[in-house]
């Protein structure tokens, strides 16, 4: 996995948007594609830049064959025979907020209808279990790909790489993932650690961070063009980045953490409501690098299963 302590070749120049996606495009054009650089564009400044690079950088990274392209797929019918779908019909019809407003009523069924048909796709078959918080997911891997197929794809392999802790039958392996952001946030303040659990908040304000990658505050408290920023970090990294970005972020407020009364409902509805646009957020992507490279998994995984 790339990380920014690998350094750039001397010729390589990003300074500018336009340099950027010609290095992008050089890399994608390579045989075969040059997917550790292209991680390396993911994770610095700004990311991928567009939705149209995006298309094909992201499938790059992952790892998406024609083959998974072009695999026969289940009917309508049998789809509607998932144990699940019932939920993800809901799920995805109270997606109205993460649509694009220009929309018609007709492009909006046929959006939903498309994204049903994804999320179904992409666990039939499987033992996933469908979870509230993946249509989030489904519907910003679709709106940056638009093709059905493609977006099935991308989303196979990301339950493979990254969320198939989420989709087992039980919260136990994602909670144990939560509890990592403790040792994470001792290492940043350790006051500001000890302060938080005296607040007795747990860690499931960060839940809707891990396993939405930001997505469910979209429109609310985080636009759409840094959801997708945030996509190109995640996918090209370890499945941990969203706890040590979530940890960063608590860290960065610090003081405002500290004003609030040290109560388990006070502190965990500040944290709920804290993520805004004025947040400087590729120096918190900065720091939450900074914090792997020093902190791996590894090193902080038998501290994390303390904080049970």
């Amino acid at each position: 996995m790339y990380l920014k302590s690998e350094a750039l070749d001397d010729e390589d120049d990003i300074s500018s948007e336009k340099a950027k996606e010609d290095l992008i495009e050089s890399c994608l054009e390579a045989t075969p594609p040059n997917v550790e650089r292209l991680r390396q564009m993911c994770v610095l400044p700004r990311g991928i830049l567009t939705n149209r690079l995006r298309k094909k950088v992201w499938p790059a990274i992952l790892g998406v064959t024609e083959e998974d392209l072009s695999q026969a797929q289940p009917t309508d019918e049998e789809l509607r025979t998932h144990r699940d779908y019932n939920i993800v019909e809901l799920d995805v019809q109270r997606l109205l907020k993460r649509y694009p407003p220009d929309l018609s009523e007709e492009e909006r069924l046929n959006l939903e209808t498309s994204l049903k048909r994804i999320i179904m796709r992409t666990i039939f078959g499987t033992n996933y279990h469908y979870y509230q918080g993946f249509h989030d997911i489904a519907i910003t891997i679709h709106l940056v790909l638009v093709d059905e197929d493609l977006s099935v794809a991308v989303l196979k392999r990301l339950c493979q790489s990254h969320f198939h802790v989420f989709m087992m039958p039980t919260l136990v392996e994602t909670s144990e993932m939560l509890q990592f952001i403790y040792p994470l946030i001792d290492r940043c303040d350790p006051d500001l650690h000890d302060f938080l659990l005296r607040s007795n908040i747990g860690t499931m304000f960060a839940l809707p961070w891990l396993i939405t990658w930001y997505g469910h505050n979209i429109q609310e408290n985080v636009p759409y063009n840094l959801v997708v920023r945030l996509c190109d970090l995640f996918i090209a990294t370890d499945q941990h980045m969203p706890i040590y970005l979530g940890a960063a972020i608590v860290a960065s407020l610090t003081d405002q953490i500290f004003a609030q009364p040290e109560d388990q409902a006070e502190v965990h509805g500040f944290l709920n409501r804290c993520l805004n646009t004025s947040m400087a957020w590729e120096t918190l992507i900065n720091e939450a690098l900074d914090l792997y490279l020093q902190y791996p998994p590894a090193s902080i995984a038998s501290e994390a299963a303390t904080y049970r």
